[in-house]
This record gives structure tokens, C-alpha cells and sequence, in this order.
């Protein structure tokens, strides 16, 4: 993936969703490192999807698991934002 498409992994409102996903996180009172461990998610997938940048993510397909994964396990009803299209 090139540095012009990382770039446009990310956008305003990717980052406010992320917001979401860390509030709520700190709401259950839980580190990143534990929410990692407890839904087997790489670390730097939670620390993405909280910040909004999906650029490391390796393909599409990742992101909106991952996504839907952690979303569930906080109980958050978000849709995923598809910044890929």
C-alpha cells in the first residue's frame, strides 16, 4: 500500500467513532491491553480502530472484522464506516 492510499485511511469521522470506542472503553474501566487479550485482538488494531486509521490494517476485510468484533464486545451499536470505498 502506498503513502497517497495509507493517507485516506482516516478521516474525521473515523476518528470520531474511535471516540466512541474509547469512551466506552474507559466507561468499563478496561486498559487497551486487556481489551486486546480478552478478544484476541492485536494491540495496535485497538489503538487504530480508537484513533480512526485504518491504515494498518492489511486489507478491508480486517478492518470491518476487527471492528465489528471490538463493537460487540463493548456493546456499542456503531456501523462500520467504510472509508475504503
Amino acid at each position: 500500500m502506498n503513502i497517497a492510499t495509507t493517507s485516506n485511511l482516516r478521516s474525521a469521522h473515523t476518528c470520531k467513532i474511535g471516540k466512541v470506542f474509547e469512551s466506552r472503553r474507559l466507561l468499563l474501566d478496561l486498559s487497551e491491553t486487556e481489551v486486546a487479550s480478552k478478544i484476541y485482538i492485536n494491540l495496535g488494531y485497538i489503538k487504530a480502530i480508537e484513533a480512526g486509521d485504518y491504515s494498518v490494517f492489511p486489507a478491508r476485510i480486517f478492518a470491518r472484522q476487527y471492528f465489528q468484533k471490538y463493537a460487540k464486545f463493548l456493546n456499542l451499536k456503531v456501523e462500520f464506516f467504510d472509508i475504503y470505498k
